[in-house]
């Protein structure tokens, strides 16, 4: 055993491994590779496992996205998971979306490493899932998208299993662009979009080039909107969110609520509305107020 243990810790983690011989059969029983204690594998009922609280919610395309890798492949991926003390149960530390798919599925029992408790407190902190922003989602959905599309090139965008796998198709168009420039700020276009983007009642073989022209029409205003930035930086205008407030001047939409209204109209507005702001920045120097370290927000 490692130096790093005390007395204490050392028969704390022997009683767990003679805890765990005593309640499963076929367990294994490994040495952690940095502080040399050990680590208990073992199949653990899933009436015996308990998401940590302090998780964000479960995301259901991911859910659903496991089932269906987890029943093509055939294969688990272990959870990480600590026994609560005095208690039969057992938090997961890392995998909720796993056991849920395990769940939907129908899977009696997981495949789990099991830690001691005195680190589970250490790594829950290490290893809390934190909100993706959109730049994550956005890379997610158009996955999924691809996915779908090799497998129905004939269902249309409108379905629900295909909008229900992406989670919102505008993320799917975001995703499109971000390919084309990993420090597009999604953030700042995505109130427009989410009253703009809506799926094509089409094929997903005919929407996805649709899908690929407005991304196009993004990327545009995109490249438009850095120049302003630029040439407002060069007037002394200067601070972290200018092109979040440029972007935010550019939308004819942004003070109507429930809206429903054509993308192609609504961008053809915005690309408008960014030339004249490129030929007249002076125009918006009163109105953005000037501070030091513009940057684009993620």
């Amino acid at each position: 055993m490692s130096e790093h243990f005390g007395t204490e810790e050392k028969k704390g983690i022997s009683s767990l491994v003679d805890e765990i011989k005593e309640k499963f059969k076929n367990i294994l029983v490994i040495k952690e590779p940095y502080k040399e204690y050990d680590i208990v594998i073992a199949e653990i009922p899933v009436e015996k496992l308990e998401v940590v609280v302090y998780q964000r919610k479960p995301s259901k395309p991911h859910v659903k996205n496991l089932v269906k890798s987890i029943s093509t492949v055939g294969f688990v991926v272990p959870l990480v998971v600590a026994k609560k003390p005095d208690e039969d149960k057992f938090i997961i530390l890392d995998g909720q979306h796993r056991y849920l798919a395990c769940l939907e599925l129908g899977i009696r029992k997981i495949p789990c490493v099991i830690i001691p408790w005195e680190y589970a407190t250490l790594m829950i902190n290490l290893n809390i899932e934190k909100q993706p922003n959109i730049k994550e989602k956005a890379y997610v959905a158009l996955r999924i998208y691809n996915e779908l599309l090799d497998m129905y090139p004939d269902k249309p965008e409108t379905d629900d299993e295909i909008m229900q796998s992406v989670e919102e198709i505008y993320f799917v168009t975001t995703g499109m662009v971000y390919e084309h420039d990993e420090k597009f700020s999604g953030s700042s276009w995505e109130p427009i979009l989410k009253k703009t983007d809506w799926p094509f009642d089409l094929p997903l073989k005919e929407a996805k080039p649709k899908r690929e022209e407005r991304a196009n029409i993004i990327l545009e205003c995109h490249k438009i909107a850095k120049e302003i930035v630029q040439k407002l930086k060069e007037i002394g205008v200067s601070h972290p969110f200018i092109y979040k407030e440029v972007v935010s001047h550019a939308n004819p939409i942004k003070r109507k609520r429930a809206v429903v209204v054509e993308f192609d109209e609504v961008f053809s507005q915005i690309r408008e509305n960014l030339e004249k702001m490129r030929e007249n920045p002076e125009e918006f120097k009163d109105v953005l107020v000037a501070e030091e370290g513009a940057e684009l927000p993620e």
